[in-house]
C-alpha cells in the first residue's frame, strides 16, 4: 500500500501555486502592502504519466485530494526593494476509501495527513521603470517547513531547501495590464532542477471593480536530478505542465477584493489531470 501512495502522490505536485501575479514585475512602493488568504483544492482520478499520456490512478476508483490554505504579502521595504511571503499553514492531503462495487467490502482504507506545508520567502527587487514598463528582479528561499515523514507517506513538504530566480516585466494601462516571468529553480538532495515561466493578462470590466485574467503558467524539467533517491512522494522528480487559468476578482474602494480562480493543464508529465480551483480574499494598504 505504501508504495502504491508514493506513486500516486508523486502527481500532486501539480496542484498549482496559488501565488497571487496581481503584483508581478511591480515592487510595492514603501510602506504599502498586498496581504492575501487563499484556499485551493484539486481532486483527480487521472494523471499525467511520464509519457504524456493520461491514466487512471491506481484503477479509476482511487479519488486524490489536496487542500491548501495559504497566506500570501507583499511589503514595500524601500520603493525598489519588496519582501514576499507565501505559508501554507494548513495543507491537507487524502485517498478515498475503496469499497468493492458488489460486496460493499472495503478493499483499502481511506487515508489523510493534514500538516503545515513548505513555506516561501523572498524579494523583489525593481530594476528598470520607463513609462507604462517596469523590469524586475527577484529571489525564492523554499523552506523546508512541511511533513515529510509522515507514516503514510502524504507528505507536505520535500524535506529539501530550493532556491529561484526570476526575471519579472509588466505593462499598465488605464483598463488593463500584462506581466510575466521566467525562472530558474534549484532544488537540492538530488531534485532535478526546474525552468518556471508565466505570462498574464487582466482587463477591468468594471473599472476598478470587476477584473478578469487570463494566464498560461509551465513547469519544464531539466531532468538532471537522481530518481533513487527523491521518491517521496509529493514533489518528484520531472513534473512538468502547461497550464491555462482564468481568474475574476471583486475589489472595493481599491482595498478589499475576493478572488477566483480556475487552473487546468492541457499537458504534462508526472502532473494531475484535473483542474484546481482556488478562492481568496485579499487587502490593499496603501
Amino acid at each position: 500500500m505504501k508504495n502504491t501512495i508514493i506513486l500516486l502522490f508523486t502527481f500532486l505536485t501539480a496542484a498549482f501555486s496559488a501565488y497571487p501575479s496581481l503584483a508581478n514585475g511591480w515592487p510595492r512602493p514603501k510602506g504599502t502592502g498586498f496581504y492575501k488568504l487563499d484556499f485551493s483544492f484539486i481532486r483527480a482520478r487521472s494523471y499525467y504519466g511520464p509519457d504524456g499520456n493520461i491514466y487512471d490512478i491506481n484503477g479509476s476508483g482511487t479519488l486524490l485530494g489536496n487542500y491548501t490554505t495559504a497566506f500570501y504579502g507583499e511589503y514595500g521595504i524601500t520603493n525598489k526593494l519588496t519582501a514576499i511571503a507565501y505559508i501554507p499553514f494548513l495543507v491537507r492531503n487524502t485517498v478515498n476509501e475503496g469499497v468493492g462495487a458488489i460486496t460493499g467490502e472495503v478493499l483499502q482504507p481511506g487515508l489523510e495527513n493534514t500538516a503545515f506545508g513548505d513555506a516561501d520567502l523572498g524579494f523583489r527587487y525593481g530594476l528598470l521603470k520607463k513609462g507604462a514598463w517596469v523590469l524586475s528582479g527577484s529571489f525564492w528561499l523554499g523552506i523546508p517547513s512541511g511533513d515529510y515523514k509522515n507514516k503514510d507517506l502524504l507528505y507536505t513538504g520535500d524535506g529539501e531547501w530550493n532556491q529561484q530566480l526570476r526575471l519579472e516585466w509588466g505593462y499598465g494601462a488605464a483598463r488593463w495590464y500584462a506581466t510575466g516571468y521566467t525562472g530558474v529553480n534549484n532544488r537540492t538532495k538530488g531534485f532535478s532542477e526546474e525552468f518556471r515561466y508565466h505570462a498574464e493578462a487582466g482587463y477591468w470590466l468594471v473599472k476598478n471593480t470587476l477584473l478578469a485574467s487570463v494566464k498560461l503558467a509551465g513547469v519544464e524539467s531539466f531532468r538532471n536530478g537522481d530518481p533513487s533517491g527523491t521518491s517521496n512522494g509529493l514533489f518528484a522528480n520531472n513534473v512538468e505542465y502547461v497550464s491555462p487559468q482564468f481568474g475574476l476578482a471583486y475589489e472595493r474602494n481599491g482595498k478589499w477584493g475576493l478572488s477566483a480562480l480556475v487552473a487546468g493543464a492541457f499537458a504534462g508529465s508526472n502532473a494531475l489531470a484535473s483542474p484546481s480551483v482556488s478562492v481568496g480574499v485579499y487587502r490593499k494598504m496603501e
